[in-house]
């Protein structure tokens, strides 16, 4: 019988990048593909950015931007290169906010022109569990005591979702602060019974922080991908 406690995964398949899809507003943008090399599908400087990567960067890279521009056709705008900024974040035609992610088995997009939301901050990771000295690295107390609720092996899926979630929360703060952070300079409350997750404390003082503590979150799991979507509204949309 399945779990009701938000660790249990979808019976019939369903891609968590659509699972997500569904539990967002329609003006969230989401696509997804397999992992592989067609630099035909590529602008001449993104084939040049990439030329001297290994195999497998280049198929996430490449396959990452297809799914870009089909995600942004959705949303009527035409194909555009989609190099990536010097710090290597992802750079968007203006007006949109999107995020990038991928694993070995796959590559996901997000992307909205929505004036409602000001960053977007997607994780996927392999659905297994995280390693316990792992866990020590990322978790802040309270965090760890939450993790302690679950036995083996289901406090290790556990972490790894928090894990993706503040993955997602860094690339969502990082478009607004440009700052990096430490695990354990946010923590995360997390509700695997509705799939969601909310900032309950930042390391940091001043208004930027202010504003990316309202960062609100979404969790789905399926074919053994974790797939997290950190939103943070536009004070004034």
């Amino acid at each position: 019988m399945p779990r009701d406690d938000g660790l249990s995964t979808p019976s019939s398949f369903c891609s968590p990048l659509a699972l997500l899809e569904s539990a967002c507003e329609r003006e969230i943008v989401f696509s997804e593909g397999v992992p592989s090399i067609d630099s035909g599908a590529l602008f001449p400087d993104e084939v040049k950015y990439i030329q001297h990567a290994v195999e497998k960067r280049r198929a996430e890279f490449g396959t990452a931007r297809v799914c870009a521009r089909h995600a942004l056709s959705r949303l009527g705008i035409p194909p555009c290169s989609l190099v990536p900024r010097a710090d290597r974040s992802p750079q968007w035609p203006p007006g949109v906010v999107g995020s990038i992610s991928h694993t070995d088995k796959l590559c996901g997009v997000a992307v909205t022109t929505s004036p409602r939301i000001a960053s977007l901050g997607l994780d996927l990771e392999i659905d297994a569990p995280l390693e316990s000295e792992l866990q020590t690295l990322i978790c802040t107390s309270t965090e760890r005591r939450w993790l302690d609720q679950y036995k083996s092996p289901e406090s290790g899926h556990a972490a790894k979702i928090l894990f993706s979630a503040k993955e997602a929360f860094y690339k969502c703060q990082y478009a607004i602060t440009e700052q990096f952070l430490e695990f354990t300079d946010v923590e995360l409350s997390i509700d695997l019974q509705n799939g969601s997750f909310c900032v309950s404390g930042i390391g940091r003082v001043g208004g930027e922080w202010d504003r990316v503590r309202r960062t609100t979150g979404k969790i789905r799991r399926s074919d053994g991908v974790i797939a997290t979507l950190a939103v943070l509204e536009a004070i004034n949309p």
